[in-house]
Protein backbone atom coordinates (compact mmCIF):
# COMPACT_ATOMS: atom_id res chain seq x y z
CA UNK A 1 0.00 0.00 0.00
CA UNK A 2 1.62 3.06 -1.33
CA UNK A 3 1.20 6.51 -0.35
CA UNK A 4 -0.80 9.22 -2.65
CA UNK A 5 1.30 10.73 -4.57
CA UNK A 6 -0.84 14.09 -4.96
CA UNK A 7 -0.98 13.76 -1.68
CA UNK A 8 2.89 14.76 -0.51
CA UNK A 9 4.15 15.91 -3.75
CA UNK A 10 2.64 19.59 -2.66
CA UNK A 11 4.48 19.17 0.55
CA UNK A 12 7.71 18.06 -0.70
CA UNK A 13 7.54 21.07 -3.84
CA UNK A 14 7.17 23.70 -0.78
CA UNK A 15 9.90 22.21 1.69
CA UNK A 16 12.86 22.23 -1.57
CA UNK A 17 11.70 25.69 -2.42
CA UNK A 18 11.55 27.11 1.06
CA UNK A 19 14.70 25.66 1.94
CA UNK A 20 16.63 27.20 -1.28
CA UNK A 21 16.25 30.80 0.54
CA UNK A 22 17.41 29.62 3.56
CA UNK A 23 20.14 31.52 5.24
CA UNK A 24 23.05 29.04 4.75
CA UNK A 25 24.28 29.56 8.66
CA UNK A 26 20.51 29.39 9.80
CA UNK A 27 21.29 25.78 11.30
CA UNK A 28 24.97 26.00 12.18
CA UNK A 29 25.03 27.09 15.84
CA UNK A 30 26.48 30.65 16.35
CA UNK A 31 30.25 31.51 16.89
CA UNK A 32 31.58 32.38 20.34
CA UNK A 33 34.76 35.28 19.38
CA UNK A 34 35.95 34.96 22.78
CA UNK A 35 36.13 31.12 23.33
CA UNK A 36 36.69 30.08 19.83
CA UNK A 37 37.81 32.89 17.15
CA UNK A 38 40.44 34.78 19.72
CA UNK A 39 41.93 31.29 20.55
CA UNK A 40 42.60 30.71 16.90
CA UNK A 41 44.32 34.39 16.48
CA UNK A 42 46.28 34.21 19.00
CA UNK A 43 47.51 30.77 18.20
CA UNK A 44 48.54 31.78 14.78
CA UNK A 45 48.09 35.45 14.22
CA UNK A 46 49.23 37.01 17.07
CA UNK A 47 53.19 36.86 16.90
CA UNK A 48 53.26 39.13 13.73
CA UNK A 49 50.12 40.95 14.74
CA UNK A 50 50.30 41.50 17.98
CA UNK A 51 51.18 43.94 20.99
CA UNK A 52 54.86 42.89 19.89
CA UNK A 53 55.21 43.25 16.05
CA UNK A 54 52.32 44.89 13.61
CA UNK A 55 53.38 43.42 9.91
CA UNK A 56 51.47 45.74 7.73
CA UNK A 57 49.96 48.13 10.69
CA UNK A 58 47.63 45.52 11.72
CA UNK A 59 46.79 44.16 15.00
CA UNK A 60 44.38 41.17 15.82
CA UNK A 61 44.53 40.87 19.45
CA UNK A 62 41.23 42.82 20.21
CA UNK A 63 38.61 43.23 18.75
CA UNK A 64 38.26 46.94 18.47
CA UNK A 65 41.61 46.72 15.92
CA UNK A 66 40.62 43.46 14.08
CA UNK A 67 37.51 45.72 12.75
CA UNK A 68 40.26 48.69 11.97
CA UNK A 69 42.57 46.51 9.68
CA UNK A 70 45.49 47.25 8.43
CA UNK A 71 47.65 50.08 6.89
CA UNK A 72 45.63 48.46 3.61
CA UNK A 73 42.12 49.05 5.34
CA UNK A 74 39.74 46.71 7.00
CA UNK A 75 40.86 42.83 6.62
CA UNK A 76 36.92 41.79 7.24
CA UNK A 77 33.97 42.31 5.27
CA UNK A 78 30.68 41.00 7.88
CA UNK A 79 29.04 38.47 6.16
CA UNK A 80 31.52 38.01 3.40
CA UNK A 81 34.04 35.51 3.75
CA UNK A 82 35.27 35.54 -0.02
CA UNK A 83 35.65 39.37 0.42
CA UNK A 84 37.69 39.49 3.44
CA UNK A 85 41.53 39.74 3.30
CA UNK A 86 41.78 38.01 6.57
CA UNK A 87 40.42 34.47 4.82
CA UNK A 88 41.83 35.34 1.44
CA UNK A 89 45.18 34.83 3.34
CA UNK A 90 44.35 32.33 5.63
CA UNK A 91 43.28 30.15 2.99
CA UNK A 92 46.26 31.17 -0.14
CA UNK A 93 48.86 29.01 -0.53
CA UNK A 94 52.47 29.40 0.06
CA UNK A 95 54.46 32.01 0.47
CA UNK A 96 51.22 34.02 0.40
CA UNK A 97 49.72 32.42 3.20
CA UNK A 98 49.36 33.01 6.68
CA UNK A 99 50.83 32.05 8.76
CA UNK A 100 54.10 32.04 6.73
CA UNK A 101 55.20 29.72 8.71
CA UNK A 102 54.81 26.21 10.79
CA UNK A 103 51.35 24.40 10.19
CA UNK A 104 48.50 26.29 8.88
CA UNK A 105 45.41 26.25 10.05
CA UNK A 106 43.30 23.26 10.41
CA UNK A 107 40.05 22.15 8.51
CA UNK A 108 38.12 22.93 11.65
CA UNK A 109 39.94 26.13 13.03
CA UNK A 110 38.89 27.68 9.39
CA UNK A 111 35.36 26.26 9.49
CA UNK A 112 34.96 28.62 12.59
CA UNK A 113 36.79 31.30 11.34
CA UNK A 114 34.58 31.15 7.74
CA UNK A 115 31.36 30.52 9.61
CA UNK A 116 31.59 33.39 12.51
CA UNK A 117 32.29 36.07 9.47
CA UNK A 118 29.62 34.56 7.70
CA UNK A 119 27.58 35.24 10.46
CA UNK A 120 28.13 39.05 11.07
CA UNK A 121 31.81 38.72 12.55
CA UNK A 122 30.11 39.44 15.88
CA UNK A 123 32.66 40.50 18.80
CA UNK A 124 32.88 42.92 21.92
CA UNK A 125 32.85 46.39 21.21
CA UNK A 126 35.91 46.84 22.68
CA UNK A 127 37.86 44.81 25.05
CA UNK A 128 41.24 44.96 26.46
CA UNK A 129 44.73 44.23 24.35
CA UNK A 130 47.09 41.88 26.00
CA UNK A 131 50.51 43.52 27.21
CA UNK A 132 53.40 44.76 25.26
CA UNK A 133 55.95 41.95 26.60
CA UNK A 134 58.25 44.69 26.82
CA UNK A 135 56.23 46.24 30.14
CA UNK A 136 56.58 42.74 31.92
CA UNK A 137 57.78 43.30 35.08
CA UNK A 138 61.57 41.45 34.28
CA UNK A 139 62.11 43.61 31.43
CA UNK A 140 61.72 46.97 33.63
CA UNK A 141 64.70 48.33 35.69
CA UNK A 142 64.98 47.26 38.76
CA UNK A 143 64.05 49.87 41.72
CA UNK A 144 64.50 49.72 45.71
CA UNK A 145 60.86 50.29 46.89
CA UNK A 146 60.15 51.73 49.98
CA UNK A 147 60.30 49.34 53.10
CA UNK A 148 56.82 49.49 54.80
CA UNK A 149 57.07 51.34 57.70
CA UNK A 150 54.56 50.18 61.00
CA UNK A 151 55.90 52.86 63.64
CA UNK A 152 53.73 55.98 62.89
CA UNK A 153 50.15 54.07 63.16
CA UNK A 154 48.01 54.14 66.36
CA UNK A 155 46.82 50.65 65.75
CA UNK A 156 48.06 48.26 68.41
CA UNK A 157 48.32 45.54 66.20
CA UNK A 158 50.76 47.44 64.11
CA UNK A 159 52.45 48.21 66.96
CA UNK A 160 53.51 44.75 67.73
CA UNK A 161 54.38 44.62 63.90
CA UNK A 162 56.49 46.88 64.15
CA UNK A 163 58.32 45.60 67.15
CA UNK A 164 58.52 42.59 65.13
CA UNK A 165 60.43 43.91 62.55
CA UNK A 166 63.82 43.30 62.70
CA UNK A 167 64.99 44.74 59.09
CA UNK A 168 63.33 45.48 55.68
CA UNK A 169 63.11 41.80 54.75
CA UNK A 170 60.67 41.59 57.65
CA UNK A 171 58.59 44.48 56.86
CA UNK A 172 57.71 43.36 53.77
CA UNK A 173 56.38 39.94 55.01
CA UNK A 174 54.60 42.02 57.68
CA UNK A 175 53.12 43.99 55.54
CA UNK A 176 51.83 40.88 53.62
CA UNK A 177 50.68 39.60 57.09
CA UNK A 178 48.81 42.88 57.57
CA UNK A 179 46.97 42.13 54.14
CA UNK A 180 45.97 38.85 54.94
CA UNK A 181 45.19 39.29 58.77
CA UNK A 182 47.64 36.42 59.69
CA UNK A 183 49.43 36.73 63.33
CA UNK A 184 53.21 36.04 62.99
CA UNK A 185 54.08 32.97 65.52
CA UNK A 186 56.61 33.08 68.54
CA UNK A 187 59.88 32.52 67.89
CA UNK A 188 61.27 28.83 67.30
CA UNK A 189 63.61 28.21 70.32
CA UNK A 190 67.13 28.48 70.17
CA UNK A 191 67.55 24.73 69.25
CA UNK A 192 64.87 24.31 65.90
CA UNK A 193 65.99 28.09 64.77
CA UNK A 194 69.79 26.11 64.89
CA UNK A 195 68.61 23.35 62.84
CA UNK A 196 66.54 25.34 60.15
CA UNK A 197 70.19 27.71 59.69
CA UNK A 198 72.10 24.97 59.77
CA UNK A 199 70.61 23.07 57.39
CA UNK A 200 69.45 25.54 55.15
CA UNK A 201 73.19 26.95 55.07
CA UNK A 202 75.13 23.83 54.75
CA UNK A 203 72.81 21.37 54.05
CA UNK A 204 73.40 18.62 57.07
CA UNK A 205 72.29 18.99 60.69
CA UNK A 206 73.64 20.29 62.96
CA UNK A 207 76.01 18.38 65.51
CA UNK A 208 75.97 17.60 68.87
CA UNK A 209 78.77 20.50 69.27
CA UNK A 210 76.97 23.35 67.53
CA UNK A 211 74.03 22.62 69.70
CA UNK A 212 75.71 22.84 72.76
CA UNK A 213 78.03 26.16 72.23
CA UNK A 214 75.13 27.51 70.54
CA UNK A 215 73.09 27.30 73.42
CA UNK A 216 75.90 28.24 75.76
CA UNK A 217 76.27 31.35 73.54
CA UNK A 218 73.98 33.51 75.40
CA UNK A 219 75.60 37.00 74.65
CA UNK A 220 74.33 39.32 71.84
CA UNK A 221 74.88 38.44 68.41
CA UNK A 222 74.61 34.72 69.23
CA UNK A 223 72.50 34.22 66.14
CA UNK A 224 74.59 36.45 64.13
CA UNK A 225 77.66 34.84 64.87
CA UNK A 226 76.76 31.36 63.67
CA UNK A 227 75.64 32.68 60.73
CA UNK A 228 79.14 33.92 59.81
CA UNK A 229 80.18 30.08 61.13
CA UNK A 230 78.20 28.61 58.96
CA UNK A 231 78.90 30.85 56.10
CA UNK A 232 82.48 30.64 56.37
CA UNK A 233 82.44 26.79 56.22
CA UNK A 234 83.39 24.79 52.87
CA UNK A 235 79.92 22.66 53.10
CA UNK A 236 77.72 25.98 52.34
CA UNK A 237 79.34 26.18 48.62
CA UNK A 238 78.89 22.53 48.11
CA UNK A 239 75.03 23.01 49.50
CA UNK A 240 74.35 25.82 47.02
CA UNK A 241 76.65 25.71 44.61
CA UNK A 242 74.77 22.27 43.29
CA UNK A 243 71.62 24.64 42.82
CA UNK A 244 73.82 26.95 40.43
CA UNK A 245 74.84 23.85 38.97
CA UNK A 246 71.35 23.09 37.92
CA UNK A 247 70.61 26.47 36.54
CA UNK A 248 73.66 26.59 34.68
CA UNK A 249 73.54 22.28 33.56
CA UNK A 250 76.15 21.17 34.88
CA UNK A 251 77.05 17.73 34.20
CA UNK A 252 80.61 15.22 33.62
CA UNK A 253 81.46 14.33 30.29
CA UNK A 254 80.36 12.22 28.31
CA UNK A 255 80.67 9.11 25.45
CA UNK A 256 81.10 6.07 24.39
CA UNK A 257 82.32 4.53 27.42
CA UNK A 258 83.96 1.33 25.71
CA UNK A 259 86.17 3.16 23.26
CA UNK A 260 86.13 6.09 25.67
CA UNK A 261 85.41 8.42 22.65
CA UNK A 262 83.83 11.92 24.56
CA UNK A 263 80.79 12.76 22.56
CA UNK A 264 79.24 16.15 24.86
CA UNK A 265 81.20 18.30 27.15
CA UNK A 266 84.68 18.93 27.27
CA UNK A 267 86.95 16.92 29.12
CA UNK A 268 87.85 17.28 32.35
CA UNK A 269 84.65 19.79 33.01
CA UNK A 270 85.05 18.74 36.77
CA UNK A 271 86.83 21.45 37.21
CA UNK A 272 84.42 24.02 36.29
CA UNK A 273 81.83 22.17 39.01
CA UNK A 274 85.02 23.29 41.27
CA UNK A 275 85.37 26.51 40.72
CA UNK A 276 81.15 27.13 41.41
CA UNK A 277 82.02 25.41 44.43
CA UNK A 278 85.01 27.64 45.22
CA UNK A 279 83.74 30.82 43.93
CA UNK A 280 80.70 30.84 46.61
CA UNK A 281 82.78 29.69 49.59
CA UNK A 282 84.95 33.25 48.53
CA UNK A 283 82.46 35.14 47.93
CA UNK A 284 82.86 36.03 44.88
CA UNK A 285 80.25 38.37 43.67
CA UNK A 286 77.73 37.08 41.07
CA UNK A 287 78.59 39.56 38.45
CA UNK A 288 82.27 38.33 38.56
CA UNK A 289 81.06 34.99 37.98
CA UNK A 290 79.39 35.76 35.10
CA UNK A 291 81.91 37.59 33.77
CA UNK A 292 84.75 34.98 34.17
CA UNK A 293 82.22 32.21 32.91
CA UNK A 294 81.94 34.01 29.45
CA UNK A 295 85.22 35.74 29.33
CA UNK A 296 87.89 34.53 31.59
CA UNK A 297 89.91 33.50 28.40
CA UNK A 298 89.96 37.44 28.19
CA UNK A 299 89.67 38.53 31.76
CA UNK A 300 92.42 36.23 33.25
CA UNK A 301 94.14 34.83 30.04
CA UNK A 302 97.22 33.53 32.27
CA UNK A 303 94.88 32.65 36.14
CA UNK A 304 94.02 28.55 35.44
CA UNK A 305 91.69 28.83 38.49
CA UNK A 306 89.90 31.50 36.37
CA UNK A 307 90.07 29.79 33.50
CA UNK A 308 88.26 26.82 35.06
CA UNK A 309 85.05 28.98 34.69
CA UNK A 310 84.98 28.96 30.80
CA UNK A 311 83.66 25.10 31.04
CA UNK A 312 80.21 27.04 31.43
CA UNK A 313 80.81 27.13 27.63
CA UNK A 314 82.04 23.94 27.40
CA UNK A 315 79.38 22.11 28.84
CA UNK A 316 77.71 22.86 25.33
CA UNK A 317 80.39 21.43 23.46
CA UNK A 318 79.24 18.85 21.01
CA UNK A 319 81.54 16.73 19.11
CA UNK A 320 80.12 16.03 15.80
CA UNK A 321 78.14 19.45 14.86
CA UNK A 322 79.43 22.87 15.31
CA UNK A 323 75.64 24.23 14.85
CA UNK A 324 74.15 21.97 17.47
CA UNK A 325 76.54 23.05 19.85
CA UNK A 326 76.27 27.14 19.54
CA UNK A 327 72.74 26.60 19.51
CA UNK A 328 73.12 24.87 22.93
CA UNK A 329 75.33 27.97 23.94
CA UNK A 330 72.83 30.68 23.07
CA UNK A 331 69.91 28.66 24.63
CA UNK A 332 71.80 27.77 27.90
CA UNK A 333 73.45 31.20 28.28
CA UNK A 334 69.85 32.92 27.94
CA UNK A 335 67.79 30.64 29.73
CA UNK A 336 70.88 30.17 33.07
CA UNK A 337 71.89 33.60 33.12
CA UNK A 338 69.31 35.73 31.53
CA UNK A 339 65.88 34.04 32.32
CA UNK A 340 64.55 33.59 28.85
CA UNK A 341 64.34 30.97 26.46
CA UNK A 342 65.64 32.27 23.15
CA UNK A 343 65.33 28.49 21.34
CA UNK A 344 62.31 29.71 19.28
CA UNK A 345 64.28 32.73 17.52
CA UNK A 346 65.95 30.83 15.81
CA UNK A 347 63.55 30.15 13.06
CA UNK A 348 61.74 32.57 13.57
CA UNK A 349 60.81 35.86 15.44
CA UNK A 350 59.96 35.01 18.83
CA UNK A 351 56.04 34.23 19.72
CA UNK A 352 55.79 35.42 23.05
CA UNK A 353 59.17 37.25 24.12
CA UNK A 354 60.73 40.45 22.67
CA UNK A 355 63.67 38.41 20.93
CA UNK A 356 63.61 38.63 16.70
CA UNK A 357 64.86 36.17 14.91
CA UNK A 358 68.19 38.34 13.45
CA UNK A 359 68.91 39.25 17.20
CA UNK A 360 68.75 35.77 18.08
CA UNK A 361 71.93 35.58 15.47
CA UNK A 362 73.45 38.62 16.83
CA UNK A 363 73.84 36.80 20.17
CA UNK A 364 75.28 33.74 18.38
CA UNK A 365 77.63 36.26 17.08
CA UNK A 366 79.08 36.39 20.55
CA UNK A 367 80.49 32.99 20.60
CA UNK A 368 80.76 32.71 16.79
CA UNK A 369 85.22 32.51 17.19
CA UNK A 370 85.13 29.97 19.78
CA UNK A 371 87.30 26.95 20.24
CA UNK A 372 88.29 24.69 22.80
CA UNK A 373 91.61 23.23 24.26
CA UNK A 374 92.97 21.33 27.53
CA UNK A 375 95.85 22.47 28.92
CA UNK A 376 99.01 20.85 30.98
CA UNK A 377 98.77 21.81 34.18
CA UNK A 378 100.85 19.10 35.80
CA UNK A 379 104.02 18.01 33.79
CA UNK A 380 103.88 14.39 34.31
CA UNK A 381 100.24 13.73 33.30
CA UNK A 382 99.48 10.47 31.36
CA UNK A 383 97.75 10.03 28.35
CA UNK A 384 94.98 7.55 27.27
CA UNK A 385 93.66 6.41 23.55
CA UNK A 386 90.54 7.97 22.96
CA UNK A 387 88.18 6.11 20.55
CA UNK A 388 91.28 3.86 19.65
CA UNK A 389 92.64 6.36 17.29
CA UNK A 390 94.53 9.57 18.81
CA UNK A 391 95.97 10.10 22.68
CA UNK A 392 94.32 12.36 25.26
CA UNK A 393 95.51 13.98 28.53
CA UNK A 394 93.82 11.67 31.60
CA UNK A 395 93.72 14.82 33.18
CA UNK A 396 93.77 18.61 31.97
CA UNK A 397 92.43 22.46 32.21
CA UNK A 398 89.22 22.85 29.59
CA UNK A 399 89.50 26.18 28.34
CA UNK A 400 87.77 28.28 25.62
CA UNK A 401 89.88 30.50 23.19
CA UNK A 402 89.48 32.45 20.36
CA UNK A 403 89.82 30.05 17.37
CA UNK A 404 88.28 31.52 14.44
CA UNK A 405 88.97 34.67 14.38
CA UNK A 406 87.38 35.23 11.00
CA UNK A 407 84.38 33.30 11.28
CA UNK A 408 81.19 35.27 10.77
CA UNK A 409 77.93 34.63 11.83
CA UNK A 410 74.63 34.47 9.45
CA UNK A 411 70.78 34.19 9.98
CA UNK A 412 69.86 30.75 9.18
CA UNK A 413 66.45 30.64 6.90
CA UNK A 414 63.96 28.75 8.92
CA UNK A 415 66.39 28.01 10.91
CA UNK A 416 68.20 25.61 8.54
CA UNK A 417 72.12 25.40 9.04
CA UNK A 418 72.20 24.36 5.53
CA UNK A 419 70.35 27.77 4.10
CA UNK A 420 72.49 31.12 5.76
CA UNK A 421 71.60 34.56 4.53
CA UNK A 422 75.27 35.14 3.44
CA UNK A 423 74.14 38.23 1.94
CA UNK A 424 74.48 39.82 5.53
CA UNK A 425 76.96 39.03 7.95
CA UNK A 426 75.78 39.75 11.56
CA UNK A 427 77.48 41.35 14.36
CA UNK A 428 77.91 40.64 17.79
CA UNK A 429 74.65 42.61 19.28
CA UNK A 430 71.88 42.37 22.70
CA UNK A 431 68.45 42.39 21.62
CA UNK A 432 66.57 45.68 22.00
CA UNK A 433 64.51 44.51 25.23
CA UNK A 434 67.70 43.89 27.04
CA UNK A 435 69.12 47.31 26.27
CA UNK A 436 70.01 47.04 22.55
CA UNK A 437 73.40 47.62 22.29
CA UNK A 438 75.42 46.51 19.41
CA UNK A 439 78.68 46.67 18.39
CA UNK A 440 78.38 47.29 14.58
CA UNK A 441 78.91 50.53 14.67
CA UNK A 442 83.03 50.69 16.42
CA UNK A 443 85.53 48.22 16.34
CA UNK A 444 85.94 46.59 19.44
CA UNK A 445 88.88 47.67 21.15
CA UNK A 446 91.82 45.02 21.27
CA UNK A 447 91.86 42.66 24.36
CA UNK A 448 95.94 42.38 24.75
CA UNK A 449 96.85 38.89 25.56
CA UNK A 450 99.89 37.60 26.73
CA UNK A 451 101.64 35.29 24.55
CA UNK A 452 100.94 32.50 27.05
CA UNK A 453 97.19 32.73 26.26
CA UNK A 454 98.00 31.79 22.48
CA UNK A 455 101.30 29.44 22.78
CA UNK A 456 100.60 26.80 25.19
CA UNK A 457 104.42 26.44 24.79
CA UNK A 458 105.09 29.03 27.15
CA UNK A 459 103.16 27.00 30.19
CA UNK A 460 105.76 25.79 32.38
CA UNK A 461 104.10 22.38 32.54
CA UNK A 462 104.17 21.62 28.96
CA UNK A 463 108.15 23.47 29.32
CA UNK A 464 108.50 20.73 32.00
CA UNK A 465 107.16 18.08 30.15
CA UNK A 466 108.74 18.04 27.01
CA UNK A 467 111.98 19.53 27.79
CA UNK A 468 113.93 16.61 29.83
CA UNK A 469 117.21 16.55 27.45
CA UNK A 470 119.21 18.69 26.39
CA UNK A 471 118.67 17.21 23.04
CA UNK A 472 114.81 17.80 23.72
CA UNK A 473 115.80 21.65 24.42
CA UNK A 474 117.47 22.58 21.17
CA UNK A 475 115.22 20.50 19.30
CA UNK A 476 112.13 22.03 21.06
CA UNK A 477 113.64 25.63 20.86
CA UNK A 478 114.21 25.23 17.14
CA UNK A 479 110.83 24.11 16.20
CA UNK A 480 109.26 26.47 18.45
CA UNK A 481 111.71 29.18 16.47
CA UNK A 482 110.68 28.27 13.28
CA UNK A 483 107.00 28.16 14.44
CA UNK A 484 106.54 31.84 15.26
CA UNK A 485 108.77 33.53 12.66
CA UNK A 486 106.22 31.95 10.40
CA UNK A 487 104.04 33.22 12.67
CA UNK A 488 105.02 36.56 12.32
CA UNK A 489 105.39 36.58 9.07
CA UNK A 490 101.97 35.29 8.49
CA UNK A 491 100.41 37.71 10.87
CA UNK A 492 102.01 41.07 9.70
CA UNK A 493 99.78 41.48 6.31
CA UNK A 494 96.79 40.60 8.19
CA UNK A 495 97.92 43.18 10.98
CA UNK A 496 98.53 45.73 8.19
CA UNK A 497 95.14 45.27 6.44
CA UNK A 498 93.45 44.98 9.78
CA UNK A 499 94.61 48.88 10.97
CA UNK A 500 93.72 49.53 7.52
CA UNK A 501 90.15 48.55 7.85
CA UNK A 502 89.51 47.47 11.15
CA UNK A 503 86.68 44.69 11.15
CA UNK A 504 83.61 45.46 13.28
CA UNK A 505 83.74 41.81 14.86
CA UNK A 506 86.80 41.44 14.98
CA UNK A 507 87.85 40.63 18.76
CA UNK A 508 91.41 41.84 18.99
CA UNK A 509 92.90 38.74 19.89
CA UNK A 510 95.13 38.65 15.83
CA UNK A 511 96.34 42.75 16.40
CA UNK A 512 96.78 42.15 19.94
CA UNK A 513 99.31 38.75 18.73
CA UNK A 514 100.79 40.42 16.08
CA UNK A 515 101.95 43.61 18.26
CA UNK A 516 103.27 41.68 20.68
CA UNK A 517 106.23 40.41 18.47
CA UNK A 518 106.64 43.56 17.43
CA UNK A 519 107.32 44.85 20.71
CA UNK A 520 110.04 43.76 20.80
CA UNK A 521 113.46 42.73 18.83
CA UNK A 522 113.08 39.14 17.24
CA UNK A 523 116.83 39.03 16.14
CA UNK A 524 117.47 39.20 19.62
CA UNK A 525 115.29 37.12 21.40
CA UNK A 526 113.03 34.29 20.57
CA UNK A 527 110.67 33.00 23.37
CA UNK A 528 110.55 29.34 24.24
CA UNK A 529 108.53 29.05 27.48
CA UNK A 530 108.26 31.31 30.50
CA UNK A 531 111.90 30.21 31.81
CA UNK A 532 113.54 29.75 28.60
CA UNK A 533 114.82 31.61 25.60
CA UNK A 534 117.03 31.87 22.15
CA UNK A 535 120.12 34.37 22.07
CA UNK A 536 121.85 33.99 18.57
CA UNK A 537 120.72 30.53 18.26
CA UNK A 538 122.00 29.40 21.80
CA UNK A 539 119.37 27.89 24.29
CA UNK A 540 119.29 30.20 27.45
CA UNK A 541 117.24 30.79 30.28
CA UNK A 542 115.91 34.06 31.07
CA UNK A 543 113.82 36.20 33.40
CA UNK A 544 112.25 38.05 30.08
CA UNK A 545 109.74 39.92 31.98
CA UNK A 546 107.07 40.20 29.45
CA UNK A 547 106.53 36.61 28.44
CA UNK A 548 106.62 35.43 32.44
CA UNK A 549 103.72 33.31 33.02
Amino acid sequence: MGFPVARILPTTVLLVLAGSHWPAHATEPSIDYRLQVRTILSKHCWACHGALKQEAGLRLDASQLIRKGGDDGPVIVAGRPDRSVLWQKVTAKLPDRMPPEGKPLSAAELATLKTWITQGARSPKTEQPPDNPLSHWSFTPIRRPDAPDFRDTNSAENTARAAWVRNPIDAFVAARHAAAGIRPRPESDPATLLRRVVIDLTGVPPTRSQLRGFLADTGPGAYERLVEQLLDSPLHGQRWGRHWMDVWRYSDWYGRRGSNEIRYSQRHIWRWRDWIIESINDNKGYDRMLHEMLAADELAPGDDKALRATGFLGRNWYKFDRNTWLFETVERTSQGLLGLTFRCARCHDHKFDPVTQEEYYRFRAFFEPHGFRTEIVTANVKTEVDNRKSEVLTDGLPRVYDEKLDAKTFLFIRGDDRNPDKSKPLAPGVPAALGGKRFDTQPIAPIQLPPIAYVPILRPAVAARQLKTESDKVALATKVVTDLEATIQKTSHQLSEARKSPRPDDTGSRLAFADTFESFDKKAWKVVSGTWAVRDGMLTQTALAPFAP
